[in-house]
């Protein structure tokens, strides 16, 4: 009796193998290192990945003979495949959003979350998942609280209403009080609809952690308690563990507005080849009124000013490298709500850079950028990695990212929903979009 079951499996295997072997998929990338930032032993030399409507569909050694057949052979010798990029905290511009889609695209960004939704940005959505518009994938925040037509009596219905219209999360730009914070919190954890944004500043950053809060922006309320005694990172990041609250850094982002960028090595940013220059002069502009408004004086003044800038941006790097250490989670994003020299997508490498500098190991940041969006999100069976099942939203590398981060920058193509955009195509349709936006 076991020898007939072990012949009947045998024999299932067999027409597995046949049936798999006689479909022909949409892709295989031959030869390639699979990078897998997530796991312990990251790096998967010699595979062969196969593609099929929109998903890995078989990982196997590379071979030069396959018994499976493919439509679109790609080499993948010496190249390494990794997971696309998520920027977790944009905002959608109103104007030529196909030119900032295409900028996220040309810089391996696969996924985008907008921190200021709009109802149009579910039918965005929509059509960015139906592939009649290309663009990341999206993740969308509801419009941002408070709003002037949500009073405290009306949380709960409000909140019920958004989940219902299909947005991913609360987004929290302020509250005008602890009362009003305290019953947005339980309206939402009713209807697991997440909060997300600034920290309310007048209820007690320890607080926000324990209510429930999501994920906390721009490390608001963690780097003041920080300041104040840097033995706080122990607390915040015990807390953060425990409530399993996320953070969005931002640190580019402030590194911008805080000057610590000369202006000529702002010039010489990724992407700012594929805007039209007159954007790029305005920026500019800008730069050097905001540098004279802030340095404006002379002396002692002038330094003090120069340092406590420095501090801050310092401070901030330590203050992430410390929760890291413990054991805190952490989501990139680029340059937040698209400040002079923030280029769409390719500011999430230069995100990237400053979270090296912060001391993460290169394994850490590219976990941070891949495969913790999808934890976050609660899609790891779905998106985030490079595995059997997972979508197709990757990107193709010259050289090994775990070397380097700046070698994020050397992209050979990348692919969503499984369709194949050489470098060539997405930096072309970017330039052909180009146009001045302010």
């Amino acid at each position: 009796m076991k020898h007939s079951v072990r012949l009947i499996a045998v024999a299932f295997v067999l027409l597995g193998s046949a049936r798999l072997s006689a479909r022909t998929y949409d892709c295989r990338i031959h030869d390639v290192t699979i990078v897998r930032p997530e796991r312990r032993n990251p790096l998967e030399p010699h595979k062969d990945v196969y593609i099929h409507d929109g998903k890995i569909v078989l990982v196997t050694n590379a071979s030069n003979q396959p018994k499976i057949h493919s439509m679109h052979l790609i080499d993948g010798s010496g190249k390494f495949l990794m997971a696309g990029l998520s920027d977790m905290h944009v905002h959608l511009p109103a104007d030529h959003l196909d030119q900032f889609l295409a900028l996220n695209l040309a810089a391996g960004v696969t996924t985008i979350r907008s921190m200021r939704g709009k109802p149009e940005h579910l039918a965005l959505r929509k059509r960015l998942q139906k592939d009649s518009l290309l663009g990341p994938d999206l993740i969308v925040a509801t419009p941002y609280f408070p709003n002037k037509k949500i009073t405290i009596a009306t949380l709960a219905d409000s909140v019920a209403a958004f989940k219902q219209a299909g947005y991913d999360c609360i987004k929290v730009l302020a509250v005008p009080d602890s009362a009003y914070f305290e019953t947005l919190m339980k309206a939402a954890n009713a209807v697991h609809l997440p909060v997300v944004g600034h920290w309310p500043w007048q209820v007690p950053i320890e607080r926000v952690i324990e209510s429930g809060y999501d994920c906390i922006e721009h490390l608001q309320g963690e780097e003041e308690a920080y300041t104040a005694d840097t033995a706080n990172a122990d607390r915040l990041a015990t807390l953060l563990v425990r409530h399993h609250t996320w953070n969005c850094p931002t640190i580019d982002f402030y590194a911008i507005v805080w000057l610590q960028l000369p202006l000529a090595e702002l010039r010489k940013r990724s992407g700012l080849d594929l805007l039209d220059q007159s954007d790029v002069e305005q920026w500019d502009s800008l730069m050097r009124a905001r540098e004279a408004k802030r340095y404006a004086g002379s002396g002692d003044s002038l330094e003090r000013k120069r340092e406590k800038d420095r501090t801050y941006i310092q401070t901030k790097l330590r203050l992430v490298k410390a929760l890291a250490d413990r054991g805190a989670r952490f989501l990139v994003s680029g340059a937040d709500a698209n400040d002079p020299f923030g280029v769409p997508g390719f500011c999430v490498w230069e995100e990237l850079k400053w979270l090296s500098k912060a001391g993460l190991s290169n394994q850490q940041i590219l976990t941070m950028a891949t495969y913790n969006p999808a934890v976050y999100m609660n899609k790891t069976k779905e998106w985030g990695s490079v595995a059997v099942g997972q979508r197709a939203n990757l990107v193709l590398l010259n050289t090994n990212p775990l070397e380097s981060i700046d070698n994020i920058r050397d992209q050979s193509a990348t692919f969503l929903h499984g369709e194949f955009f050489p470098k060539e195509v997405l930096t072309a349709r970017a330039l052909e979009l180009r146009s001045p936006t302010r």
